[in-house]
C-alpha cells in the first residue's frame, strides 16, 4: 500500500537486484531516508519466501508478535500470569499497534520490538547484570530501525539508573555497558554513510531527523495537543479500569484517613514496585519525545502502546487478585470493566479492518497503474515510464520499471530528478511509455483509475 509499504519493498527489491545492500536506492535514486534494519529483513524475507507482500509484511508481523511475547513476559514477571496474558491483549486493540507495529510492512515494528527488548533486559539487569547487554545491543538495534526515535531506551535507562528507586544497582559500570553496546551495533552503519554517501547529511540527518523535531513536514499542520488527544483516540476503551481503580484509592485513603496526606502519599509512592516506575517513566518519555516533535504524525505516540499495556495489564490482574478490605467490591468491579472492555473489541476490530479496506482502495488505482505500465513496457520492448504528477511508490513497485514524475501543463509541482533534457509532455495524472525508439505511448490515467476504484473524483 501506498506509501510507505510500497517504498520499502522497493527498496528491498532494488536492493538484491543491483547486490548492494548497503547503499540503497528508490526508484533508481539513491535512498538513506532510513535506517538498514529494516530492508535488511525484506531482503532475507524475499530470498527466502520469494518477492510478494505476504514476505514483504512478515518480518512486521514477527516483530509484532515478539513483542506480544516480551510484554507477557515483562508483566509476568512482575504480577503473575494473569497480568502478563492481559498485558498481551490490550495491544490488540490499539489501531496502530495493529497497523505500524505488526501489520504493515513499516519500521515502526522492529522499533517496537527493540524498544521493549531493551527495557525487559534493563527490568532484569537488576537482578543479572548481564542482561544489561543485552538492553544496549536491543537500544542500537532500536537505532538501526528508526534512527532517532531508537534512543527511547536509552534515554529511559539513564533516567532509571539516577532517579528510580531499585535501579541505581545498575550503577555506572552498567549504564557504560549499555550505551557502550548501542553505539557499538548502531554506529558502524552512520559512520559508514556519513563518509560514503553525499546525501546522508542533508537527508536523514537534516530532512527524516533534525526536520521532522523542528518544523511540521506533514500536509496539514497540527496544534501541540494532537498528540495526547491521538494517543487518548487509541487508549479510551481502558476507561473501566477506573472502576476498581477509584475503589481501591477510597479504601486506602481510608484506611489512611489518621496520617497526614504527605505520609499517605509517601506511603502509597514506596509501595510501588520498580517495574511500575519503570513503565511509567517509559510512558512519560515516549509521549514527551512524541509531544515534542513538530512533525505531528498520528502513529509517532507508537513507542507508549507498549508501557500503557503493561501498566493496564497488571493493573487488571491485581484488582482480580485483590485481598484487602471490601474484597468483593473490588473483585466486582473488576470483572465488571474487563467485561466492559470486552464488548468493545468486535467495535475495534470492525474499525480496524475498515480503516484496511480503505487503505487498500485508495491505493488501488496507483497499484493498476503499475501493471499497466508494465504490460506496455514488455508489449513495447522496454522504455522509460513518466507520470504527470506527485509521487506514487505502489506505481513505482509494481511497474518494475525507473518512473519519472514530471510536470504537467495544468501545472502539477514536478518532483522527479530526470536525467534527460526534453520531458514528454503530459496532461495531469497520465501516465505514459517512451519506448526504445523513442515514441511517446499513452499508459493511463489516474483521475480515470480513482474514480473506478470507486472513490471521490480525484481533484
Amino acid at each position: 500500500m501506498d506509501w510507505d509499504e510500497a517504498t520499502y519493498a522497493e527498496v528491498a527489491h532494488e536492493a538484491i537486484a543491483n547486490h548492494q545492500y548497503f547503499d540503497f536506492t528508490w526508484n533508481g535514486q539513491p535512498y538513506v531516508k532510513k535506517p538498514p534494519l529494516l530492508f535488511w529483513a525484506l531482503v532475507g524475507s524475499f530470498k527466502a519466501l520469494g518477492e510478494n507482500e505476504f514476505a514483504a509484511r512478515l518480518p512486521s508481523v514477527m516483530a509484532g508478535l515478539a513483542t506480544l511475547v516480551l510484554i507477557y513476559l515483562s508483566a509476568a514477571g512482575v504480577a503473575g500470569r494473569l497480568a502478563g496474558v492481559l498485558a498481551a491483549l490490550a495491544p490488540l486493540q490499539f489501531y496502530f499497534f495493529i497497523a505500524r507495529g505488526g501489520r504493515d510492512c513499516a519500521t515502526d515494528a522492529p522499533l517496537l520490538f527493540f524498544i521493549t527488548l531493551a527495557l525487559y533486559g534493563l527490568l532484569r539487569a537488576r537482578e543479572n547484570r548481564r542482561f544489561c547487554v543485552l538492553a544496549g545491543v536491543a537500544s542500537g538495534l532500536a537505532i538501526l530501525s528508526k534512527g532517532l526515535a531508537g534512543t527511547i531506551p536509552l534515554i529511559v535507562t539513564g533516567l532509571a539508573a539516577l532517579a528510580l528507586p531499585g535501579f541505581e544497582i545498575i550503577g555506572i559500570s552498567g549504564l557504560v555497558t549499555i550505551f557502550a553496546s548501542a553505539v557499538v551495533v548502531a554506529a558502524p552503519w552512520f559512520v559508514y554513510q556519513a563518509a560514503s554517501n553525499p546525501i546522508f547529511w542533508s537527508s536523514f540527518v537534516h530532512h527524516e531527523t533534525l526536520a521532522r523535531v523542528a518544523r511540521h513536514l506533514e500536509d496539514e499542520t497540527h496544534s501541540g495537543w494532537y498528540t495526547l488527544y491521538g494517543f487518548w483516540k487509541e487508549i479510551h476503551f481502558l476507561w473501566p479500569l477506573l472502576l476498581p481503580g477509584g475503589a481501591m484509592a477510597f479504601i486506602g485513603l481510608r484506611g489512611r484517613a489518621s496520617r497526614n496526606a504527605f505520609s499517605a502519599t509517601a506511603g502509597w509512592l514506596k509501595s510501588i514496585d520498580p517495574a511500575t516506575h519503570l513503565w511509567l517513566l517509559w510512558l512519560a518519555v515516549a509521549l514527551g519525545a512524541a509531544c515534542a516533535v513538530q512533525t505531528k504524525l498520528p502513529w509517532y505516540v507508537l513507542p507508549a502502546f507498549v508501557p500503557t499495556a503493561l501498566l493496564a495489564g497488571t493493573f487488571a490482574a491485581r484488582t482480580l487478585e485483590y485481598s484487602g478490605p471490601s474484597r468483593p467490591a473490588v473483585v466486582g468491579l473488576g470483572f465488571l470493566a474487563l467485561s466492559l472492555m470486552a464488548l468493545h473489541v468486535p467495535v475495534r476490530w470492525r474499525a480496524i479492518s475498515y480503516s484496511y479496506y480503505h487503505q487498500r482502495l485508495l491505493s488501488t488505482p496507483s497499484y493498476k497503474l503499475g501493471l499497466q505500465g508494465r504490460q506496455a513496457a514488455a508489449f513495447f520492448g522496454g522504455g522509460r515510464l513518466y507520470f504527470a504528477g506527485n509521487e506514487l511508490p505502489t506505481l513505482v513497485y509494481y511497474s518494475r520499471m525507473r518512473c519519472e514524475f514530471i510536470k504537467a501543463h495544468s501545472g502539477v509541482e514536478e518532483v522527479g530528478n530526470s536525467s534527460i533534457d526534453t520531458l514528454p509532455a503530459l496532461d495531469s495524472n497520465d501516465l505514459a511509455l517512451v519506448d526504445p525508439q523513442g515514441d511517446l505511448i499513452p499508459v493511463a490515467n489516474f483521475g480515470r483509475e480513482w474514480k473506478a476504484s470507486g472513490l471521490k473524483p480525484f481533484p
